[in-house]
């Protein structure tokens, strides 16, 4: 155990030691054979406290316990009172101790491990039913003759804690690891927004509340059967939430079925099948919904995961399109600086050269600087940059087309054009390129139609992008007589070449879709993409308020 220092603030040693003993003393009362709530509380406190402050607990308890031990010593005799005055703390510490130690059920600030958890419930309910056995033991001969056998007691004294445990501790855990200095009402306001709290109160406790009413009017055996249903709505809410709807769901069960049992010193045997029925199922309920959790957790990092992936893809995308423009505007700048060059050098040739227009090396500056501006026209349209996407896709897209032979037609409808973010209406852009370089690869595609519409559903901004190329017998001959152009159609519209499995995943990229549908006459692509500034902020937002709440379950 690691060394405690009972000298360094003593005002907070004496502070637990005082506040144990009267919770001590308040719980007693209320306390029962099958409702040890004190055995929630010892072990709550040797799991959450640091060690410094064990010496404190153990006071604590110590004397509460002497003074209710020591009137009893004419009635239970000394033996019993030797026993007994030995705090129960004591033979649980070690137990919490090493469950902290070599399986700690915290491994982590914000990270439980249920499993551990339970292990260490378990572990301790059975110390402290070795514990109880043996003060039962010593009490046995001054008892009537009908009591409990002492095999029978120690089976109450192990079932009553760990239901007890099971019920409390849950949730001091789930305070623990949710507990933010300053957020309470923050927090409160997430509790009672949660869909865990949600269903709780629309589907848990009212289907509860029908059956414990159900159970206390029919008789056996529909009273059992009464118990058993009340795990399916607690098996629902754990499968779609995790380990704290096992927690919440579980408490509610334990407190509709072992509560209204007979609290005497004698439990029937129906009462104990009924807190062995309680024990299992809340048991396995905390076991299923700790790998519900725990498929909960890796599907939300493998979902962080790609969102960073998607975030990093994105990014990477528009820096490559900023070169991309920085590049076509360095080859204007050049081109015009090449046209001021030429024209001067033309102008003092033409007085040894008349005729320089006709001479070679005129048709070769001139096609030099032609080319430049053709690659700085494919790489990042002017009229993009000057006058926006829909100008691109009217002017340029146009123009490439109709030099290759192709009738085009752009139809540009809905809204919000003007609101989405650059990178979106980028993608949209060169998807809508790559898709008309696809249709256009067949020989007998003579006419594209390229239809653009916008708008924005419950605050969300996309865009649809529909290409599609008419195929015509007819039409090869004149695709043949342009070939040389329609070769270079891509090259003009900035594409890559991309197959229809490349450009979605482009599309992926913004959350967006890509379908191809081909048609006895046609070809069409459609593509859907959303705005992703939007959802990152969303994301972000969300990740940001879920950010103490997402490590729950190793």
């Amino acid at each position: 155990m690691a060394k405690v220092s009972l000298r360094s603030g003593w005002p907070a040693h004496v502070g637990v030691a005082v506040g144990y003993a009267l919770l001590y003393l308040a719980v007693h009362p209320i306390t029962t054979l099958n409702w040890p709530i004190h055995a929630g509380i010892r072990f709550a406190c040797l799991l959450l406290f640091p060690y410094r402050f064990w010496p404190a607990l153990l006071v604590g308890e110590a004397l509460p316990n002497l003074y209710e031990v020591l009137p009893c010593l004419d009635s239970l005799g000394r033996n019993w009172v030797m026993v007994r005055s030995i705090p129960a703390l004591v033979p649980i510490m070690p137990i919490v101790w090493w469950c902290r130690e070599k399986m700690p059920p915290f491994p982590a600030k914000r990270l439980v491990d249920i499993k551990a958890l339970i292990v260490c419930i378990v572990l301790c309910s059975v110390g402290g039913m070795l514990y109880s056995t043996l003060a039962y033991a010593m009490c046995r001969p001054f008892l009537a003759a009908d009591a409990d056998s002492v095999p029978l007691a120690s089976i109450q004294f192990l079932l009553g804690p760990y239901v007890v445990i099971l019920s409390v501790v849950p949730w001091l855990v789930m305070a623990k690891l949710d507990y933010r200095p300053g957020h309470f009402r923050e927090q409160l306001r997430q509790t009672l927004s949660s869909k865990l709290f949600m269903d709780t109160i629309a589907l848990l406790l009212p289907s509860i509340a029908i059956l414990a009413c159900l159970r206390t009017v029919v008789k056996d055996p529909f009273d059992q059967i009464a118990s058993l249903a009340m795990f399916l709505p607690m098996a629902w809410l754990t499968l779609k939430h995790g380990w704290r709807a096992a927690a919440v769901s579980g408490t509610i069960a334990i407190l509709c079925i072992c509560l209204p049992l007979d609290v005497s010193d004698k439990l029937q045997t129906r009462a104990y099948e009924s807190m062995v029925f309680v024990v299992i199922g809340v048991t396995c309920l905390f076991v299923l919904g700790a790998r519900i959790s725990a498929q909960l957790l890796q599907e939300e990092k493998e979902r962080r995961s790609a969102m960073n992936v998607q975030r990093l893809a994105r990014q990477t995308m528009q820096m490559g399109e900023q070169r991309m423009r920085q590049t076509s505007q360095a080859l204007e700048y050049l081109a015009g600086t090449l046209h001021v060059t030429n024209s001067r050098l033309l102008e003092q040739m033409r007085r040894i050269v008349p005729n320089i227009e006709s001479h070679a090396f005129y048709k070769q500056a001139m096609a030099a600087q032609t080319q430049i501006y053709q690659l700085a026209e494919s790489m990042h349209p002017l009229t993009w940059r000057e006058r926006g996407l829909p100008a691109a896709l009217n002017d340029t897209v146009a123009r490439a087309l109709d030099e290759a032979g192709i009738a085009y037609r752009c139809e540009i409808t809905g809204r919000g054009f003007t609101r989405l973010a650059s990178p979106v209406l980028t993608v949209t852009y060169r998807a809508a390129c790559e898709a008309i370089t696809y249709v256009t690869s067949r020989l007998a595609c003579s006419r594209v139609r390229l239809v653009l519409r916008g708008g924005e559903t419950q605050g969300r901004r996309w865009v649809v992008i529909r290409v599609e190329g008419v195929l015509e017998d007819t039409g090869v001959a004149n695709a043949v007589y342009f070939a040389e152009e329609r070769k270079r159609l891509g090259t003009k519209l900035g594409a890559s070449g991309l197959d229809i499995s490349e450009m979605r995943d482009n599309v992926g990229i913004f959350d967006g879709a890509l379908h191809l549908r081909s048609f006895k006459d046609r070809l069409r692509i459609t593509a859907l993409l959303h705005d992703a500034s939007q959802e990152q902020e969303a994301q972000r937002a969300a990740s940001h308020s879920a950010a103490p709440l997402r490590l729950w379950v190793k």
